[in-house]
């Protein structure tokens, strides 16, 4: 963690200071929040710290909370790791490591990592240019509830430099990576995390 330590700029009554002693701790749920509030605060290396724990708490203890719950949160923390090792957030700039993480998040069937992986396919961000891949993704993402303007303009140009094989061969990769109960399961997702955090508040008042 950096030496100015999120711990050294809250006001000693901040609740925000429990949920920094419980990641201290070692829980996930709590190493994820403090990712957050670090980010929201602009204090990037304290929040590329949690982040990064985060992934490695979740991944270590898969049994101590339900699957799906461990996925989409897995999910988060690493698909933020990768946006700040793609934007060099609180660390040096790594596209290769960007994309790795994105891919993990993507196959999870998480939707913002797959528009990400998506868009570093079809603009080469990092990696080699493929078109097909990048449709894929970035359909994956359309057919699992992504409604971006931004999305379907890309689709669209993609569709008219690839040919009906190649493309129909990109929609079929597209099935593999998309979720027919997603939107029910990330609304969980964002229960789980706001009543987490909002009890944490509770307990403070």
């Amino acid at each position: 963690m950096s030496n100015n330590s999120e711990n050294t700029q809250l006001k000693p009554q901040d609740p925000s200071l429990k949920i920094i002693s419980e990641a201290e701790q070692g829980h996930p749920f709590s190493q994820l929040a403090a990712a957050d509030m670090c980010y929201a605060r602009s204090h990037f290396e304290d929040a590329f710290y949690w982040y990064s724990i985060a992934v490695r708490s979740f991944t270590s203890d898969p049994d101590a909370y339900s699957a799906d719950v461990i996925k989409y949160e897995l999910s988060a923390a690493e698909c933020n790791l990768a946006s700040m090792f793609f934007n060099g957030q609180g660390t040096d700039t790594d596209k290769n490591q960007a994309f790795k993480l994105y891919a993990e998040a993507a196959r999870k069937r998480y939707v913002k990592a797959q528009v990400q992986l998506g868009m570093m396919y079809v603009y080469a961000e990092g990696i080699q240019q493929h078109y097909g891949l990048g449709y894929a993704w970035l359909n994956a993402a359309q057919l699992n509830g992504e409604d971006s303007k931004e999305i379907k303009k890309v689709l669209k140009m993609i569709e008219g430099k690839m040919g009906c094989k190649a493309l129909d061969n990109a929609r079929k990769m597209s099935e593999q990576w998309t979720d027919e109960a997603i939107l029910e399961k990330l609304v969980q997702r964002k229960k789980t995390r706001f009543s987490f955090i909002s009890n944490w508040f509770k307990k403070s008042a």
